[in-house]
């Protein structure tokens, strides 16, 4: 008899309506099934690593498995991991759950059995043992494995972990790489970045380029679609009626009438009609369960836009400053590559916003996780687009060489870099080189009034303005009512910044981007906003005779004389 004969034939669950039935493996249960059958037909140890929607029975299958396979053979060690106590707490209960329901006759003897554990007596010696994830001492990443072996590990909800990267590693040495282990690591989403998703991203690549030669973990994604109970009758002569775009996407993945119909009044009565919120409870595709997931700070609509207009930049060039601007082709991954989706357009005003490397951590608890980025951005004015931008870890100064380059070569674009902390030292390569559209702050009056003229140079993030450049970032993103309506609104090339997008949620009260994962195009694209709100244009949208700056001619040792210089903007 095989596991899974001998799980429906042995083992009854609690259903939701408090009803005991025996086992019946639903289909994403069966599916989980053949992955680990599978698997062990090639010979190899069972890894799988699941993305799911809510409550399609991984856990409890995972803990049947589990039971079953620690009741059948001696001296097995079952280890589950979960984000909460109470979670764990429930876990294991399913595993007593099985065993007080399993006939009398095949029962075994236990040497210890309370909410933490189940351990059999001798000389059976298995057991199954229930953690918490935030109370499992990693300060040494050794000491699990320096204790029982596990054979079967689950670690459950590993998106909602807390420092899910160590603790995944302590765990996981006391495993070993032989066939007859299993190691299920699954959750739902919660934001595209973390642990978590940087392990299944992984798994999908090796899956993508393997097959199912992949020795790793066999990525596993659950949608909704798989529950046959989330499906509603259509009454005798009823039809659906005109689909919208949404159920047309879900018909093409294979939804059924009764599948849109069940959904249909879910959002209505459930969700108040939010179908973003029933998306990340119930996502049909695993970029959906991660952009819609956790608490995301850019609205889906936006993001999903932003990501069907994302594509490969035209050209990635270098920009040498000395004694000539020149602009030369180089690959995309050299270090100080801008990306350009647009070159400068004749009659078109630009910003060019740089937001300046503080060393801050992707991840402030992980030591090893990567430090921020200078970024910068071109915003075209005209279009409401960003075309150009560059990524790069270097020094604030050269950082700012880089800037003024951008600047001049967007037809002396208004621009400013970020003057907050190592900001300075960018903001005076504007300065020293006399740049005539360097943005200044304005000075509050009751400073005027106390005679204070040094100048405000460079855009300055605040406590009080952070808010305000990022409601005015969606403001300008936003599609508008009736009916999603996006002319004139932001657009965004770059699937760089469309990343950061998905990854920029509320932690708390405060929008920033989530562990592990950064927001430094974003924050650059914020301020390249609100230079947009505040300059002047330098070109009527009527077409006006200029010649915009090509990839030579700009001296930038040229001394301006007062006569070059524009009037002040502000004081006219």
């Amino acid at each position: 008899m095989d596991l899974p004969e001998w799980m429906a034939t042995r083992l009854a669950i609690e259903t939701r309506a408090g009803e005991l039935v025996p086992y019946r493996p639903k289909p994403a249960q069966a599916k989980l099934d053949a992955l680990l059958s599978a698997q062990a037909t090639r010979g190899l140890p069972g890894r799988l690593i699941v993305l799911k929607a809510r409550r399609l029975g991984v856990s409890t299958w995972t803990q049947g498995m589990f039971y079953s396979l620690a009741h059948l053979q001696p001296r097995r060690h079952g280890y589950t991991v979960a984000h909460r106590e109470d979670s764990s707490e429930y876990l294991l209960e399913m595993a007593h759950g099985f065993d007080r329901h399993l006939p009398d006759a095949e029962r075994l003897p236990k040497a210890r059995s309370n909410p933490g554990e189940i351990i059999w007596a001798p000389p059976h010696d298995s057991r199954l043992e229930m953690h918490t994830a935030g109370r499992i001492n990693v300060g040494s990443e050794a000491s699990l494995a320096r204790g029982r072996e596990i054979h079967y590990l689950h670690a459950s909800e590993v998106a909602f972990w807390d420092s899910a990267a160590s603790t995944l590693r302590a765990i996981l040495q006391a495993v070993s790489g032989d066939p007859g282990t299993i190691v299920i690591i699954e959750s739902t989403a919660n934001g595209a970045a973390g642990e978590y998703y940087e392990r299944w991203r992984a798994a999908v690549e090796e899956m993508r380029s393997k097959g199912k030669r992949s020795r790793g973990y066999w990525p596993v994604f659950l949608s909704w679609l798989t529950a046959a109970e989330y499906a509603l009758s259509l009454h005798q002569g009823e039809d659906l009626g005109n689909l919208t775009e949404e159920e047309e996407r879900l018909r093409g993945l294979g939804a059924t009438p009764e599948q849109l119909n069940w959904r249909r009044q879910k959002v209505a009565n459930d969700f108040n009609g939010d179908e973003d919120r029933f998306r990340q409870e119930y996502p049909a595709t695993p970029d959906e369960a991660f952009v819609t997931s956790g608490r995301p700070a850019i609205p889906a609509s936006i993001i999903r836009r932003h990501e069907k207009l994302q594509c490969p930049p035209r050209r990635t060039v270098a920009l040498d400053v000395d004694p000539v601007l020149k602009v030369r082709d180089v690959l995309p991954d050299s270090p100080r590559a801008w990306h350009v989706w647009r070159e400068p357009q004749e009659h078109h005003d630009y910003i060019v916003f740089g937001d300046v490397a503080e060393g801050s951590l992707s991840d402030a608890s992980d030591p090893r996780s990567e430090p921020d980025f200078c970024a910068g951005v071109v915003l075209d004015r005209r279009e409401l687009a960003i075309v150009a931008t560059l990524r790069a870890r270097i020094d604030p100064d050269l950082f700012g060489e880089e800037l003024l380059a951008a600047a001049r070569w967007y037809n002396a674009a208004w621009a400013s870099p970020e003057s907050n902390a190592a900001g300075v030292a960018t903001v005076l390569t504007f300065v020293r080189r006399n740049y005539q559209h360097l943005y200044q702050r304005q000075r509050a009056p009751e400073n005027i009034a106390a005679g204070e003229d040094a100048p405000l140079w460079g855009w300055k993030t605040t406590g009080g303005n952070r808010d305000l450049m990022i409601d005015s970032y969606l403001a300008l993103c936003r599609p508008d009512p009736p009916g999603d309506i996006w002319d004139g609104k932001l657009a965004v090339y770059d699937p760089r910044i469309v990343a950061e997008e998905r990854t920029f949620v509320w932690r708390g009260s405060k929008r920033q981007h989530q562990a592990g994962a950064h927001d430094d195009l974003l924050f650059a694209c914020f301020g390249a906003v609100q230079l947009h709100q505040a300059c002047p244009r330098q070109f009527a949208m009527s077409a006006m005779p200029h010649q915009p700056i090509g990839v030579a001619g700009l001296d930038f040792d040229r001394d301006y004389d007062d006569e070059d210089r524009p009037q002040d903007w502000r004081t006219g």
